[in-house]
């Protein structure tokens, strides 16, 4: 304990603890700020295919919706990267660059509107149909085809 009787360091006055304990504090997420955005990824449903048909009708038709994004309309980038959950640092992550879905809640299309709300509904209204392929879930058939690292012990 302190010389004050407190159990750690020295008791300081608060600026902001009169608001905050009287519910008037406003948090960063209650400012308002003009021509904002909002994004929301649709992501797959099966851990492993192609996509073979997404309608995105409804969705780009949706209150305040300004964009919807699919490996059809997305800019392609300069270098072709991994499409894994964590690539490793200093590779791109590749995403809506193709139709090849390589796991599940893969990012598969954007959905960006006026609210977060209007994006959020936008997005369930897209309709996904997958060509699927075998998932590789049983980890000793997995070791039968190892993944050899690449020149300097990137995964090729």
């Amino acid at each position: 304990m302190n010389e004050d009787g407190g159990a750690i360091g020295s008791p300081i006055n608060r600026v902001d603890g009169p608001l905050k304990v009287s519910g008037r504090a406003r948090f960063s997420a209650e400012f308002s700020a003009d021509r904002i955005a909002y994004g929301v990824l649709v992501q797959s449903t099966v851990a492993r295919g192609r996509i073979t048909q997404m309608d995105t009708v409804a969705a780009r038709r949706a209150p305040g919706v300004l964009y919807v994004m699919t490996h059809q309309n997305a800019p392609a980038l300069p270098q072709k990267g991994t499409a894994g959950i964590n690539p490793p640092a200093g590779r791109t992550l590749s995403l809506l660059q193709d139709d090849a879905v390589h796991y599940n809640g893969e990012p598969i299309a954007v959905v960006v509107a006026d609210t977060f709300e209007h994006a959020t509904d936008a997005a369930a209204l897209i309709r996904v149909q997958y060509a699927t392929e075998p998932a590789l879930l049983d980890f000793e058939l997995a070791k039968q085809n190892p993944h050899r690292p690449g020149k300097e012990g990137v995964a090729a």
